[in-house]
C-alpha cells in the first residue's frame, strides 16, 4: 500500500482550471510502503558468495604470507645468492621465510597532524557553504560555473597569443567563443537549471538527516567493505618468494650485485618477486569484489536518497504512518534499500561493475593497439552504449526506490518513463552535473590556496629560516591535502544533489503520468521542462502530450486535460 489513502478522481466536469491551478490536485501517492517483498535475492546471493570468497582468501593469505616481504623486496632482489637459477620455489621460500618480521616505524610531526585536522575541517565549512548556495544562490553557483568554463579557454588563449603560440591561441579563443554563443542559446535552460538547483538545496534543507546519513553509509559500508579487501590483495601479493630475474644474461655466475646484468650489459637486480600459482586468480575474485562492493554502496546511497525525497515529493507536510506515529523518511529508505531491496542493489551493482570492467579494457584496447578507424568507431559504440546502460541503472535504482520493484522490472518501467520525457531530460540534463563539479573544483581549488596561504603565515614560515625548501614543500602538501579533502566533500554534495534532481525528475514523470500533482511547487518548476507539455487524456483513455503551456489552447471537447 502507498502513502495515503486517498483516491484520484478524474475531472468530470470538463472545465478548465484557472491558469495558475493545476488541473489536479493532490492524488494517491506513488511511494509504496507496505508491498515490499524480497526481490533479486540471486543478486544477493551471488554478491554474497564472491564477497565471503574474497575474504576467506583474503585471511588465508595473511596466515600465509611471507613474514620477510618487506626485507626481501626491498634488499633481497640484488642479492645473487638469494635466487640461484637452480633454486625450487619451495626451497627458496623456506630460506627466506627464516628471521623474524622487520618493525617499519612511522612518524608524524604533531604540527603537520593539525593542518590535516584543520583540513578536514575546513572542507566541511566549504561543503555547508556549497549547500547554502545551491538552496538559497543557486545563480551564484551557476554563474561561477559559467564564468570559469569560459574564462580557461579564454585565458589560455591569451597567454599563447602572448607566448607567440598563434594556432593554439586562436583555437581558444575561438573556443571561448563558441560557449559564448552556446550559453546564450540555451539562457532559458540555464535558468531552469538554477531553479533545479534551488529545489534539490530545499530537498536537503526539508531532510536534514539525509546528508549525515549518506555520509555515513559511503564511508562506513566503503571502509566495512573496501578495507578488508584491500589487506587481502596486500597479502595475497606476499605469498611469493624471490626467484631468479628472467632479464638476467649472466646464466647465474653473478656473485655480487653489480655483475647482474641484461642483454644490454646494463644491471639489472638479481632477483624478482614471483607470487605462488594461486595468487593471480584469486586477485581477479579480490577485485571484482572491490568493485561490486564500491558500486553496491553507491547504490545504496542513490536509493536510500531516492526514496526520501520520494516520501517529501508525494507528501511534503507529513512524516507519520498509518498509526499517527513519527517515522524518518531516510531511515525509512535505509530500512527498504538494506531489507527488501538489496537483492535489486547487487543486481544494479553488478551491471555497473561490468559496465566499468568492459570500459577498463576498451581503454586499455585503445592504449595498446594502433589506430584503427573502424577499431575507433566501434569503441565509440560500445562506449555510448555503455553511458545509456548507466543512464537506466541510475534512473531504475530511483524506480525501485519509490515503488520496491525488482531491478529489471524498474528497468523495464522506467526505459517507457523517459521514451515518453526523454526531451525533457535531453534538454537539461547535462547541464547541472557541469555546473556543480565546475564549482566544486572552483571552492575546492579556492580552499587549498587559502590553506597555502594561511598554514604558511601561521605554521610554516617559522621552519623557513632553517630549511625554506622544506617549509615550501610542507607548505604546498598542506595546500594540495585541504584542495584534495575540500574536492571529495564537494563532489560528494554534488553527487547527492544530483541524485536528488533524478529522484524529483522521476517522481515528476511518474506524477504527469497518472495526471496528478503531488507537489504544486515543484509541479511549477519541472513543468517548465522544454519539448513537452501537459498529459492529455484522450477518449478511448489513452495519454498523451499536448503542447508546452505556452502554446496550448482550449481542450477539445470530449478529452480531459491532466497534469
Amino acid at each position: 500500500m502507498a502513502i495515503g489513502s486517498s483516491s484520484q478522481e478524474d475531472v468530470g466536469d470538463g472545465t478548465a482550471p484557472g491558469p495558475q491551478q493545476p488541473l489536479l490536485g493532490n492524488g494517491s501517492s506513488l511511494f509504496e510502503m507496505r508491498d515490499r517483498p524480497r526481490r533479486d535475492v540471486g543478486w544477493l546471493v551471488a554478491y554474497l558468495v564472491i564477497l565471503a570468497t574474497a575474504l576467506v582468501g583474503g585471511v588465508f593469505s595473511f596466515i600465509h604470507r611471507n613474514t620477510r616481504f618487506d626485507e626481501l623486496t626491498s634488499q633481497g632482489i640484488k642479492e645473487p645468492a638469494i635466487c640461484p637459477i637452480t633454486a625450487t620455489t619451495h626451497s627458496a621460500r623456506r630460506l627466506l621465510q627464516q628471521g623474524p618480521d622487520t618493525p617499519s616505524p612511522f612518524n608524524m610531526a604533531p604540527a603537520f597532524c593539525a593542518w590535516v585536522a584543520a583540513s578536514l575541517g575546513g572542507s566541511v565549512l566549504v561543503g555547508l557553504l556549497f549547500l547554502w548556495l545551491a538552496k538559497v544562490k543557486p545563480a551564484v553557483l551557476v554563474a561561477a560555473a559559467i564564468a570559469l568554463q569560459v574564462a580557461v579557454p579564454t585565458l589560455l588563449g591569451l597567454a599563447a597569443l602572448i607566448g607567440s603560440f598563434w594556432a593554439f591561441g586562436i583555437i581558444s579563443l575561438f573556443l571561448a567563443g563558441m560557449l559564448v554563443l552556446l550559453f546564450w542559446r540555451l539562457r532559458e535552460q540555464i535558468e531552469l537549471v538554477t531553479h533545479l538547483l534551488g529545489l534539490s538545496g530545499q530537498g536537503l534543507e526539508a531532510n536534514p538527516e539525509l546528508v549525515p546519513t549518506a555520509l555515513g553509509l559511503q564511508l562506513g559500508l566503503s571502509a566495512l567493505l573496501e578495507i578488508p579487501l584491500l589487506m587481502a590483495i596486500v597479502g595475497a601479493i606476499q605469498n611469493g618468494t624471490l626467484v631468479y630475474n628472467s632479464d638476467r644474461m649472466d646464466h647465474g655466475r653473478a656473485s655480487v650485485a653489480d655483475e647482474c646484468v641484461n642483454s644490454d650489459g646494463a644491471s639489472v637486480d638479481c632477483c624478482e618477486w614471483q607470487v605462488e600459482s594461486w595468487v593471480n586468480a584469486y586477485l581477479v575474485v579480490v577485485v571484482i569484489a572491490m568493485l561490486w562492493s564500491m558500486f553496491l554502496v553507491f547504490q545504496v546511497k542513490m536509493f536510500t536518497v531516492a526514496g526520501t525525497v520520494a516520501q517529501w515529493y508525494f507528501q511534503p507536510t507529513s512524516s507519520t504512518d498509518d498509526q499517527g506515529r513519527n517515522r524518518s523518511r531516510t531511515l525509512t529508505s535505509l530500512r527498504f534499500a538494506l531489507g527488501p531491496s538489496l537483492g535489486s542493489l547487487c543486481a544494479g551493482s553488478a551491471v555497473l561493475t561490468l559496465v566499468s570492467i568492459v570500459r577498463r579494457i576498451l581503454k586499455k584496447l585503445r592504449r595498446d593497439s594502433t589506430t584503427n578507424l573502424f577499431a575507433a568507431c566501434l569503441a565509440a559504440c560500445l562506449s555510448m552504449l555503455l553511458t545509456l546502460v548507466e543512464f537506466v541503472t541510475q534512473f531504475a535504482t530511483v524506480r525501485a526506490a519509490i515503488t520496491g520493484e525488482g531491478f529489471l522490472a524498474a528497468g523495464r518501467n522506467v526505459v517507457a518513463l523517459l521514451k515518453r520525457n526523454f526531451m525533457d531530460a535531453f534538454g537539461v540534463w547535462w547541464l547541472p552535473p557541469l555546473v556543480l563539479q565546475t564549482s566544486s573544483l572552483f571552492l575546492a581549488v579556492a580552499w587549498g590556496f587559502l590553506a597555502y596561504k594561511i598554514s604558511y603565515v601561521t605554521t610554516w614560515s617559522l621552519m623557513a629560516v632553517a630549511s625554506p625548501e622544506r617549509a615550501n614543500t610542507m607548505t604546498l602538501i598542506t595546500a594540495v591535502l585541504a584542495f584534495l579533502s575540500g574536492w571529495a566533500v564537494l563532489s560528494f554534495l554534488a553527487s547527492l544533489l544530483l541524485n536528488v534532481i533524478d529522484a524529483l525528475f522521476v517522481c515528476f514523470a511518474m506524477d504527469r503520468d497518472l495526471g496528478q500533482t503531488s507537489s504544486p511547487a515543484i509541479y511549477d518548476i519541472m513543468s517548465k521542462l522544454p519539448s513537452v507539455g501537459a498529459v492529455v487524456q484522450q477518449p478511448d483513455g489513452g495519454l498523451v502530450y499536448g503542447a508546452p503551456p505556452e502554446q496550448q489552447i482550449a481542450p477539445v471537447p470530449g478529452s480531459v486535460a491532466r497534469v
